[in-house]
């Protein structure tokens, strides 16, 4: 059997089992070590642009999200997001808060992205696909670090590492301070400070048993508000805090197998001061918002070899989530969710590999799920396989969805209730056919899925009339959707250099399966001379479902080269490409994001032997080289034909 398993990279995330990626259940995309250095990227979520199909947005420069393949908006509710196999997707809003995290770029060693439903692995939102972010265990030592960054747009960064070992116990500190100044200060107060502090370290036991203990903690400063909203959207300052705390337990058996115990919680609060509370009177009323939202997260998981041709990982876990901000509640919120889950591998021939697996969750909330899928990898020849697969997944409602509470002009200019209607779980259905090859120094990866996404949650405007002075929206499932698609990977190597190249083909389309509540109103107190029903099928076609089509780029691209100039010089570019593109919640009467073609560039120099004491490194980094004047996100006017600037920043590293 080893003949198959040659060449091709170890994955985890897919199936929870350690597997090649050519016998894995998904198409998945590998960001390895040196594809984060080669990219000059300061942000985690830039590196999603090296992700076929995958979309990068940003709503400011210090609010950025990402999604795959279907519906987004800036809340990207529809991906799950671990980092060393804990969940940071947080309530109320659901979503990732990505400057936030207690994260550095540098800390990371690879980054596995599942590119589509893996529900039965990792449970609710893992909807269009998963992003597990792996950062260096501390097991393995490096020496300790400084770096140094500078550069346009307001850029300073600093940062110290420090790790040791004995042997039973080995550690890695580290320390950052990242500050910036946005992408557009004229128009955006889009500025950043983070002060980020982590520690990794693993206790072994004996040689059966290994404890594992991580924290973090993410001190924030970051600027909000537009030019010309001061009513709305004043310049002020938010403080975030972001920390987590986790413990993992793991015990091999004699016979090979392997339990797994780990606890986690993570947590974020944020004061938003002064903050509109009444936009029709000015800015003399203003007030703080004030959030607080935990998740805490217990789970067990066993991986056990039945027989030679089959192996099992198997497990369940709670978690809680909690959540305070009372602007938008009415009262604190709190869910206990359950969920286990098992999934089998097995090999009924020697060139087949069945992955089966489900997941049966509780959320809560009254929402009971179970997320199937099946895979069945088959190796054409050792270095060529062929999957086709069969998955679902739920993305069941978050807190602001089910209970936000909002008068008018106090958080929104609209006003809020919960939904009129109990909001039942999206579901999704993907068909995918696969392929993972080699050919010499070539890796070729390409899918074709199909997906059906259902019972799409969406934005009820004018649910509740009862009082016609203060009409309020709500939340409801209204739209089912179909996206399908071609995504293709290379990735190859030669003795100074490496290219990785990706594309990807998508079209979308969507219909209503529900209708907004007064979508047939004959109501005409607000709307005059049309009824708001008429009203609300214009808005809705021109704004939902005539955009549909357009919240996926039909083409994107990206292109990562690599050369070894020198025993001291290292250059890198990347090219990346996406077609115009539209975010869901930005209308018809602002206009869609611009295509991009944009170029970056990266020149190193190193001293020493590289990652050793007494060695280091000096680069030059260069983004958007030749000036794309692409434009980004923007849900208002003033962001709307905001343009990413070509900016140069320099960085230091020196280990000793």
């Amino acid at each position: 059997m080893q003949s198959y398993l040659q060449e091709f990279p170890v994955v985890l995330t897919a199936s929870r089992l350690s597997q090649p990626l050519s016998e894995s259940p998904n198409s998945m995309t590998i960001i390895e070590r040196q594809m984060i250095k080669a990219s000059g990227f300061r942000s985690v979520v830039d590196l999603f642009r090296l992700v076929p199909g995958m979309y990068v947005g940003n709503a400011g420069a210090n609010q950025p999200f990402v999604s795959l393949n279907g519906v987004t908006d800036q809340y990207s509710r529809r991906m799950q997001v671990l980092v060393d196999g804990r969940s940071v997707y947080l309530p109320p809003f659901g979503g990732v808060d990505w400057s936030g995290l207690p994260l550095r770029v540098e800390d990371i060693e690879r980054i596995e992205v599942v590119r589509g439903p893996s529900a039965a692995s990792h449970g609710t939102n893992s909807f269009y696909g998963v992003i597990n972010i792996i950062t260096k265990d501390s097991a393995f030592l490096e020496p300790d670090s400084i770096s140094l960054s500078s550069g346009e747009m307001g850029v300073v960064d600093a940062a110290v590492q420090h790790s040791g070992a004995n042997e039973r116990f080995d550690y890695r500190l580290s320390y950052s301070y990242r500050a910036d100044d946005g992408d557009n200060p004229e128009i955006l107060n889009d500025s950043t400070i983070n002060r980020v502090f982590t520690m990794r370290s693993n206790f072994r036991i004996n040689s059966t048993d290994n404890v594992e203990f991580q924290f973090g903690v993410n001190a924030g400063i970051l600027g909000k508000g537009t030019k010309g909203q001061s009513d709305k959207d004043p310049f002020r300052t938010v403080k975030t805090l972001n920390d987590f705390q986790m413990v993992a337990w793991r015990h091999a058996w004699d016979s090979g197998d392997e339990s797994k115990f780990a606890y986690y919680r993570i947590g974020r609060n944020a004061t938003d001061s002064p903050k509109p509370i009444n936009w029709n009177v000015g800015p003399s009323l203003l007030g703080a918002d004030i959030s607080q939202s935990t998740r805490q997260d217990i789970e067990i998981q066993n991986t056990t070899q039945l027989w030679q041709e089959n192996r099992i990982v198997w497990g369940g876990g709670i978690r809680y989530d909690f959540a305070e901000q009372p602007l938008i509640f009415s009262s604190t919120h709190g869910l206990n969710q359950a969920r286990v889950f098992v999934h089998d591998e097995w090999r009924p021939v020697e060139a087949t590999v069945v992955n089966i697996g489900t997941m049966f969750e509780d959320d809560g909330a009254g929402h009971k799920n179970s997320s199937p899928r099946i895979s069945l990898n088959y190796h054409i020849q050792p270095q060529h396989t062929l999957r086709v697969s069969y998955a679902t997944a739920t993305r069941n409602p978050v807190m602001a969805e089910m209970y936000l509470m909002a008068e008018k002009n106090q958080y929104w200019s609209r006003a809020y209730v919960p939904p009129i209607m109990e909001l039942r779980p999206e579901k999704i259905t993907t068909r995918e056919l696969g392929y993972v090859g080699h050919f010499g120094e070539l890796t070729l990866d390409g899918r074709l899925y199909h997906e059906n996404v259902r019972d799409i949650i969406g934005l009820d405007f004018y649910a509740d009339l009862s009082d016609p002075t203060k009409p309020s929206s709500s939340f409801k499932n209204l739209t089912d959707g179909n996206f399908k698609g071609l995504e293709i990977s290379a990735d190859y190597r030669w003795d100074t250099g490496r290219m990785n190249l990706n594309y990807a083909r998508q079209e979308a389309s969507c219909y209503f399966s529900s209708y907004p509540t007064q979508y047939f109103s004959s109501n005409t107190n607000y709307t005059n001379p049309i009824t708001l029903g008429q009203y609300l099928g214009a808005i809705y076609q021109s704004d939902f479902l005539n955009l549909c089509r357009e919240t996926v780029p039909t083409n994107s691209a990206s292109v990562l080269l690599t050369q070894k100039m020198s025993e001291t010089f290292d250059f890198s570019t990347g090219y990346y490409f996406r077609d115009s593109v539209r975010v869901m919640d930005v209308y018809s009467a602002l206009p869609a994001e611009s295509s991009m073609h944009r170029v970056d560039f990266r020149l190193a120099k190193k001293f020493g032997k590289e990652e050793r004491p007494g060695g280091g490194e000096v680069a030059v980094i260069l983004k958007n080289v030749f000036q794309d004047n692409y434009t980004g996100y923007g849900n208002v006017a003033q962001m709307a034909n905001l343009l990413f600037k070509r900016r140069a920043y320099l960085t230091a590293n020196i280990y000793f």
